[in-house]
């Protein structure tokens, strides 16, 4: 979490833009985007080209720097196809280049191809979404299936296995809405998470499937065509990608349940849940709907100038808080009520 609240020294556009020039040779205008923990830029080239720069924080060790590097490269080698981002060399071929900021800080920054598409969250919709978000996630799963990587161990805050470390962060949100309820709906999911997560078949995955780095065809909206963002990688339940992918999929007017049966099925469809994989799901889905919402609190109360984060109002927290309530209290899915598929793999214990 160190690299969440760290401070570095701001870069400019003008900076990335000669550091995007003499290290890869582009000739592009860089505007800024956001990120929670890297510097983010936009680098758009004159021959149409675009490119993302990358540029991790200074506190952020080197190992974890490397990991989406070192998994876009996996993924791309197992599933070419795979519509998430490629890593662009630098003139001396190299995947990462150093970078030294204004303070004289030493960082590592990366370059990824950009990815055109519509962001999720601002588009419509469906039952033929939800089953594609599905099925994306259960291929992105079986392309990681065998990708290992030391950082992927690393303790992550939003890692559902360590679900209980928000109640942490909640402590520091003293006007939080519906706090009482929020401590006690964390400390029952953490209750089974202690109890069942190790039960659970594991491996890296994607971890952050969520509205914002799932990408749709404009034209298609019940198309995905873009997985983005891989920083918050790391060696958890398989199972709990499904939570997240579900987790921002539920639509108020169809119900949870039928929302995430949807993502369900599709993602069964492809990699089989097992018994105790589906009994866990509900409370991950609750639990990644309330670590949403702490941990973003957290982080603009942390970096009150930050725009990663926008201000969660009290209403949105309150009907999140409700959502998560009703999810916690669904009868546990079947696998009987999906389709059988194809095997799963063996995924390590």
């Amino acid at each position: 979490m160190a690299t969440m609240v760290a401070v570095s020294a701001p870069v400019s556009c003008d900076e990335a833009e000669k550091f995007a020039r003499e290290r890869y040779g582009l000739d592009a205008a860089a505007t800024r985007l956001t990120g929670e923990r890297d510097e983010n830029f936009k680098l758009s080239c004159t021959d149409g080209r675009q490119y993302v720069l990358k540029i991790a924080s200074a506190a952020e060790a080197p190992d974890v720097t490397d990991l989406p590097t070192a998994a876009l490269l996996h993924v791309e080698r197992i599933d070419p196809g795979f519509p998430c981002p490629r890593v662009l060399r630098n003139r001396d071929g190299l995947t990462q280049s150093g970078f030294r900021d204004a303070s004289g800080a030493q960082r590592t920054a990366r370059i990824l191809t950009y990815l055109q598409g519509k962001t999720l969250r601002s588009s419509l919709r469906s039952r033929e979404q939800r089953l594609a978000c599905g099925r994306i996630a259960a291929r992105l799963g079986l392309a990681l299936h065998a990708f290992s990587h030391p950082a992927a161990q690393r303790p992550l805050v939003w890692d559902l296995k360590h679900m209980g470390q928000t109640l942490g962060l909640l402590d520091e949100l003293g006007d939080f809405p519906a706090k009482d309820a929020v401590a006690t709906l964390i400390s029952r999911i953490d209750a089974r998470i202690r109890a069942e997560f190790g039960n659970l078949r594991q491996q890296v995955i994607h971890n952050d499937m969520n509205d914002m780095n799932v990408l749709v065809d404009p034209k298609n909206e019940d198309s995905v065509v873009g997985i983005i963002d891989f920083g918050d990688l790391v060696h958890t339940a398989l199972v709990a990608d499904v939570a997240i992918v579900a987790a921002d999929q539920i639509d108020t007017e169809k119900g949870a349940r039928a929302s995430i049966n949807d993502v369900v099925m599709a993602y069964h469809a492809t990699t089989p849940l097992l018994p105790q994989e589906l009994a866990m799901l509900n409370p991950l889905i609750a639990g990644r709907l309330l670590a949403d919402v702490v941990i973003a609190s957290w982080h603009r109360r942390r970096n009150p100038t930050g725009t990663h984060y926008a201000d969660l109002g009290r209403d949105f927290i309150e009907a999140r808080v409700q959502i998560a309530a009703e999810v916690l209290a669904l009868e546990a899915y079947s696998p009987d009520a999906h389709s059988p598929g194809a095997r799963p793999p063996d995924a390590t214990q």
